[in-house]
């Protein structure tokens, strides 16, 4: 399992405060997300949005980015969503990567 983050983005017009469509899609997805997210073995470590700029951060634990893409798509995100699936490692890790490299 790796960390990775789904970063995602839509338009003013297609966000789900604005589009009802989207906003039912949303709501209904509230109760199934984590069934979904089982499913397709990700775990949904940490959800951030930023309403007024219509982008958001989920930090998710997955297999590997294919797996974060379907479940994208299963979840129904990427239909009103840009998406961008980025593997991420933390903070400490940089930091014992560094130490181990050594410095002069």
């Amino acid at each position: 399992m790796g960390l990775y983050g789904l970063f995602g983005e839509h338009s003013p017009e297609g966000c789900p405060l604005n589009n009802l469509g989207n906003r039912e899609l949303v709501v209904r997805m509230d109760t199934q997300l984590a069934n979904v997210a089982e499913k397709m073995k990700v775990k949904i470590q940490q959800q951030y949005h930023s309403g007024l700029e219509h982008t958001f951060l989920w930090i998710v634990d997955a297999e590997d980015g294919h797996t974060v893409q379907n479940f994208a798509i299963e979840s129904g995100w990427a239909k009103f969503n840009s998406l961008k699936i980025v593997p991420l490692i933390k903070y400490e890790d940089v930091i014992e990567s560094c130490a181990r490299l050594g410095t002069t």
